[in-house]
């Protein structure tokens, strides 16, 4: 659903200026400087953790690859991590090279704020529960990730966050793919994938799916992610955008202390954090209710909706999402597009009575998010196949930030 389209130079001055329109002086704060962790003072989140909302009840399932879960960062976190048939266990290396990624995700969700050098990563929603599922290992066929969501419904999950994705090609999105993502988005998981980066050269098996968040970066300026040549980075497909340059992750200088690291795959698990305190603090709103408050509530006020393709409905903000109760939007998700698959209709049209099972018995905004002398804030969330011996591992939350 796009409901209006601004010009993309129209959206980026509308994000470099603050107030109520493009009149308004105030500029941005550059949160570039304050190193890795600067996306917490961006978005305010000590204040919301400080209020007791940090994802207590809510369960994300993560799509990563290999995952360290032995590191300080992760002590005390709950995470449980799934087996997928054709998928390596996710635990079977803790080399830095190849589970840097899937660690790294999972700590901006659930990440104590410590690491091997001291400081480390903050997750967005250190209480939070998760999921995780090693599907996009390069030894992973693509029916893992329906075999995953399925297992992610089955598990309870309520969101899902997949930073990347199995490569494909245009024609290759697997029919079990689109009906797993059908039956999630019906048993109410909102699920959360990252766009391609500037380097990307195949699409993301999640991308072109209908319904669901499609997330790309933007920096401590609010300015979004560029191509290699410094020309504006665009999708038709993107959602919102989030933090996701420069924000901390653990592995990319070749040790568990903490490092810098940029990109959407970043930015997605921010999103996912952020829906995870949204569902925290109103629990009785409904998965889409949730997903309309997301792309309403972007800037620093109030606004129509608004989309352009280098930054979809505009910069995420924690401060209003948690702030405005979500009851108040249509029950109804916001992000379906004609011309993909499934269509809102086969994802949330009543059934067929005679087709019932019978139980047996007893069975762009108008302004950036964070503005000199503002109030607003930014901010910014994942499972599969049944279960056989899951394994409960412990990792952690810090919740003083």
């Amino acid at each position: 659903m796009r409901l209006r389209r601004w010009p993309v130079a129209l959206f980026t001055a509308a994000l470099l200026l603050g107030g109520s329109g493009l009149s308004s002086a105030a500029a941005a704060d550059d949160f570039s400087t304050e190193g890795p962790l600067w996306y917490l003072d961006a978005m305010r989140i000590p204040a919301i953790h400080d209020a007791g909302i940090n994802g207590e009840g809510v369960t994300v399932a993560v799509f990563d690859g290999a995952l360290n879960a032995d590191i300080p960062t992760l002590q005390d976190a709950d995470i449980e991590v799934r087996p997928i048939d054709g998928c390596p266990d996710p635990l079977a290396t803790s080399a830095v090279e190849a589970s840097k990624h899937g660690t790294s995700a999972t700590s901006l969700i659930v990440g104590n704020g410590t690491s091997a050098s001291g400081t480390g990563p903050v997750g967005l929603a250190p209480g939070s529960r998760v999921l995780y599922y090693g599907v996009l290992q390069e030894s992973c066929e693509v029916k893992s990730i329906a075999a995953a969501l399925d297992d992610a419904v089955a598990q309870g999950a309520d969101i899902v966050s997949m930073s990347g994705g199995y490569g494909r090609l245009a024609d290759e999105l697997s029919e079990g793919t689109v009906d797993s993502v059908a039956a999630a988005l019906r048993a109410g998981v909102m699920i959360v994938t990252a766009l391609p980066n500037s380097d990307s050269t195949s699409i993301p098996e999640l991308m072109t799916v209908n319904g669901v968040v499609n997330v790309a970066a933007v920096d401590g300026a609010a300015q979004p992610a560029t191509q290699r040549d410094g020309s504006g980075l665009t999708n038709a497909d993107v959602d919102v955008v989030a933090p996701g340059i420069d924000v901390a992750g653990l592995g990319w200088d070749g040790t568990w202390g903490m490092s810098a690291w940029s990109g959407t795959s970043a930015s997605t698990p921010v999103v996912a954090g952020l829906l995870a305190l949204a569902k925290d603090k109103w629990p009785d709103a409904s998965s889409s209710q949730l997903l309309q408050s997301l792309i309403r509530n972007t800037g620093s006020e109030p606004h129509e909706l608004e989309w352009s393709s280098s930054l979809g409905h505009g910069v995420v903000n924690a401060t209003r999402l948690i702030a405005e109760d979500p009851t108040q939007y249509p029950d109804e998700n916001p992000l379906f597009k004609e011309d993909q698959s499934p269509s809102s209709d086969e994802v949330y049209a009543a059934p067929d009575p005679t087709e019932v099972p019978v139980p047996s018995p007893g069975g762009e905004p108008s302004a950036v998010p964070w503005l000199i002398g503002g109030g607003a804030v930014v901010v910014i969330a994942i499972v599969v196949v049944a279960a056989v011996v899951s394994r409960k591992k412990r990792v952690g939350g810090r919740r003083d930030v």
